[in-house]
């Protein structure tokens, strides 16, 4: 990598100092202007206008807004609050709470008078940045209902804050097997107070805990539960995270944890629950879910929209000084949509959940499935071309694996009889994996672009297709005419966003014009998709950059063009951990997440994304030769349906040590190959019959046994216990597993 010298870091540190001045004037004058303009007129509130009062609705007020085949909406005209009811079951989920629970509720002031709102909102008066914000619902802000008006299928209307200044539209809609509720942005109105966040019916659907059993589902990694529980630890937590992930042009309160890679969450109680998929602004919403204990006996969960978010405004360059606000313009969308589905009987658990949820990736996003022509199950194997560490003067670049050692380990495991091989060549570009910027050609010391060439011929010989990784996200060398100054995405407070000293991120404008000029140089290698990691497909940022900048929905829109060009050319493209709103357009997912981030938030991981994947998109788990666990997570990658994947080197590993990204601790092919065979044997024996099926079923038979079921009765008993787990026939040794068809386990 290239270091900066001293005057360089002067001229930085100039720069920096003079972004700060500019920013602090920008905050300054704004507020000038703010202060000038004068007070909102307030909200009038008229003579005959219903104020909410802090009660339940009258159950006999509701009357029929909406009806389908298979579900009746009823609406309370003086609240807005609504009911759906079963047809078949005569079920009804409520957006309130449950009254027989109701009478038990313990918590009292703001937040008991906000559980019977209708909506909640969050605000601040963002001219003076030393004031605290507010949240509250309908009763103490003075509010009502305005203008409710029921249409064919479901109702409309406006709810007036009066004390606060706000006038929130919305809409409830009831389709074939859902009702789903909508902010809208036009006739949206602000006073001298600004929205930061707003929660459309939270309650819908929230039960208590006593005399339950149920849980909270949230996509937390490849998802989680929060179980119904009366002492529950860190009792006063709620789960609140962004869906698609945090965005560091703002400030991230724990930007470790796993991302919210779906738009989507659910409750289930007894033999009934709803699962909700947000379908419209889902990159300005966040999970947002309290299980008792946390705000009221009630657990429930939500979505929570985003209007502004919170980030740090320096004011000195010297030390730490500096203070949180808002943004002062709001984030504007059209309609900010979530739709429930109500659930009952066995499908009211997550698994289906995950059905309903694959049902809309298919029909309604275009994702589609599998075939089930393919005999065995894909290994995917990713190959580290080479990497730099830090040396006395100058970077010194460490060869792993050279284009002609990548035909020699290639051709090693297809003499152990595995043919069906997907590869991805990482750390191909100049000067290796670390170094992010200016990829072509590939490096002449691991073989060129003739060596690349080369290689990727004698793959296809095999039938075998070669993926390019890279990350354009990112630049640390100023190649393909990168001036971070320029060309760097912004954060709000001004600053480029910088991951760690001389490597920022780049603005989307920028990464989707360099991606454009080089797909035809990845074609001309002969390459049959590029496998995006760091970003593209599976990170949103917002960018305040002046020539590029855009919101998180601009970068979702940026993002899935660069898909489907990728695709276009070259034929096929990845992404690792890909975000829900590139599924419709890649061909595999790299690295799903196996579990949820290990807090005290949630009870028990679960393999929800597993189960919307599975026989829609192949999809593996971590790298096998760099596990924790090696054998326990193998049987996990048998439970959650997942390929096998290896990251391995022709070099020896110690080769790596210390690089500046590509040190993983055993990636020598040679030693890996006899065990990489076995696991791939074993997979491919459990999982090949069911490449193309869905997973219907999956549960624990005992605290160390799990079961996945598949489409046509195929099952996978995996045992991680230290004991033999027999139950009638079946048999399953300790720490393995064993398939089962027509009840025959093989």
């Amino acid at each position: 990598m290239k270091r900066l010298t001293g005057r360089q870091l002067a001229y930085l540190a100039a720069g920096a100092a003079l972004l700060l001045i500019l920013a602090w004037s920008g905050w300054r004058i704004a507020q000038i202007r703010h202060a000038e303009a004068g007070p909102a007129e307030p909200i009038a509130v008229p003579a005959d206008a219903v104020l909410f009062k802090p009660e339940l609705p009258q159950e006999a007020g509701f009357r029929k807004a909406a009806e389908s085949a298979e579900l009746t909406l009823l609406v309370d005209p003086a609240t807005a609050h609504f009911q759906v009811v079963s047809k078949s079951t005569g079920l009804i989920w409520r957006s309130y709470p449950e009254p027989e629970e109701w009478a038990q509720e313990t918590i009292g002031g703001v937040w008991k008078n906000n559980l019977l709102s209708p909506i909640i909102v969050e605000y601040a008066n963002l001219s003076n940045y030393k004031s605290a914000s507010k949240t509250v619902g309908l009763a103490d802000e003075g509010g009502y209902v305005d203008n409710l008006e029921t249409k064919e299928d479901g109702f409309s209307g406006t709810f007036v804050l009066p004390k606060g200044g706000f006038k929130i539209p919305f809409e409830v809609t009831l389709k074939d097997d859902y009702v789903e509720t909508t902010l809208l942005e036009d006739g949206l109105r602000e006073g001298d107070n600004s929205l930061l966040n707003v929660k459309l019916y939270p309650l819908f659907g929230g039960q208590t805990t006593e005399g339950q059993d149920g849980y909270l589902f949230v996509p937390d990694g490849s998802g989680a539960l929060i179980r119904f529980k009366q002492d529950r630890v860190l009792e006063q937590s709620t789960y609140n995270y962004n869906i698609y992930g945090g965005d560091p042009a703002f400030y991230q309160s724990d930007p470790n944890r796993q991302r919210i890679a779906l738009p989507v969450f659910g409750l289930k109680s007894g033999d009934r629950g709803f699962v909700s998929i947000v379908t419209e602004g889902a990159a300005y919403a966040s999970v947002f879910a309290a299980p008792s204990g946390s705000l009221g006996s009630f657990n429930w969960i939500a979505a929570e929209w985003q209007y502004r978010k919170r980030f740090f405004q320096s004011v000195s360059r010297k030390t730490d000084a500096g203070f949180f606000t808002y943004g002062k313009e709001r984030f504007e969308l059209p309609r900010r949509t979530v739709r429930y589905y109500p659930l009952g009987g066995e499908d009211s658990d997550y698994v289906g959940m995950a059905g309903v949820y694959r049902s809309y990736l298919v029909d309604e996003q275009k994702v589609t499935g599998l075939t089930g022509d393919s005999a065995d199950i894909p290994l995917y194997v990713d190959l580290i071309g080479a990497d730099v560490r830090k040396g006395l003067l100058i970077d010194e670049y460490v060869t792993a694996t050279t284009t002609a050692d990548a035909k020699k380990l290639l051709q090693n495991i297809v003499d152990q009889g595995i043919r069906r091989v997907v590869v991805q060549y990482a750390g191909w570009q100049q000067d290796g994996y670390s170094e992010q910027g200016g990829y072509f050609p590939v490096d002449s010391r691991i073989g060129g672009d003739d060596g690349m060439r080369s290689f990727i011929e004698f793959a296809h010989a095999y039938g075998i297709p070669v993926y390019l990784t890279a990350d354009y996200t990112i630049n640390n060398n100023g190649e393909d005419g990168y001036w971070y100054r320029r060309d760097g995405a912004r954060s709000l407070s001004g600053e480029v966003q910088e991951l760690y000293e001389g490597t920022t991120r780049v603005s989307a404008g920028f990464y989707r014009k360099t991606i454009a000029s080089d797909l035809q140089k990845y074609a001309r290698l002969g390459a049959d998709g590029i496998r995006f990691e760091g970003g593209i497909g599976s990170q949103l940022v917002t960018d305040y950059n002046s020539r590029y900048g855009g919101s998180r929905a601009d970068a979702i829109a940026i993002q899935r063009e660069v898909l489907e060009q990728t695709k276009t050319t070259l034929g096929s493209v990845a992404v690792s951990s890909a975000n829900a709103y590139a599924f419709d357009l890649i061909d595999h997912v790299p690295l799903l997440a196996a579990g949820d981030s290990y807090d005290l938030y949630t009870d028990d991981a679960v393999p929800f994304a597993q189960i919307v994947l599975h026989g829609l998109l192949p999809y593996t788990s971590q790298w096998s030769n760099l596990r924790n666990e090696s054998h326990t997570d193998f049987l996990q990658m048998i439970e959650y349906g997942a390929y096998p994947s290896y990251v391995l080197s022709a070099a020896p590993s110690d080769r790596l040590k210390n690089v500046y990204s590509a040190w993983y601790y055993s990636m020598n092919a040679e030693d890996w190959l006899p065990s990489l065979a076995e696991e791939y044997r074993k997979a491919n024996e459990a999982l090949a019959p069911v490449q193309a099926k869905r997973i219907v079923g999956h549960r624990k038979l005992a605290p160390q046994v799990s079961e996945t079921t598949y489409e046509g009765g195929y099952r996978i008993i995996v045992n991680y216990g230290e004991q033999a787990y027999d139950e009638g026939r079946l048999h399953v040794p300790a720490q393995d597993f064993v398939a089962v068809t027509g009840g025959e386990a093989s």
